[in-house]
């Protein structure tokens, strides 16, 4: 308790009779602080980013240089060439995906350059090539007794049309029919 009445400057309690106010400690007019001096160094400019403002001028307040020097030594310096040439065009086109089987026609902008190309995300559409079995060869290689030739069939159905997504064919395969 005696470091709490330390910190606010009161009586430690020894002492019968309080020490009494006077005029200038309750206005605090006794301890009138100098003002500050106005610093020395630059403002911002007005319309000057901070980040700008930043590289020009240093931590320890330092005021920029007064003479420009010698940039013919360190780094080249390279000035952005924009706009000096011209802007290639563009159109809004019909294209056709390689990879749909609809014929389905759809557009969207392209470079002028690329008119009569193929469309450049019908590459990815890779197709999984399920075999195809004769009876002959479903006998020789496929015959099963617990498995029935119906079943095989409907199988290989399913993995043409998904794409062997075995998800997929769990879900539709016909377990009912097929038990």
């Amino acid at each position: 308790m005696s470091d709490v009445r330390d910190i606010l400057d009161l009586d430690d309690g020894r002492s019968s009779t309080p020490k009494p106010l006077t005029k200038e400690e309750i206005l605090g007019t006794e301890k009138m602080r100098p003002k500050r001096l106005i610093d020395s160094t630059f403002k911002r400019p007005e319309g000057m980013h901070r980040e700008v403002y930043a590289l020009l001028y240093s931590d320890n307040k330092d005021a920029p240089p007064l003479i420009p020097s010698d940039t013919s030594q360190g780094y080249k310096q390279m000035k952005a060439k924009l706009g000096r040439s011209k802007v290639r065009p563009w159109k809004w086109m019909p294209f056709t995906n390689s990879a749909r089987k609809d014929g389905a026609i759809f557009y969207h902008w392209r470079r002028s350059a690329d008119e009569g190309k193929d469309y450049p995300f019908g590459r990815f559409n890779k197709t999984v090539q399920v075999p195809v079995y004769s009876d002959q060869e479903y006998q020789m290689h496929l015959h099963d007794e617990t498995w029935t030739r119906q079943e095989t069939d409907h199988l290989f159905d399913l993995c043409r049309r998904f794409d062997l997504r075995w998800f997929v064919i769990n879900d539709r395969f016909d377990h009912n029919q097929y038990q």
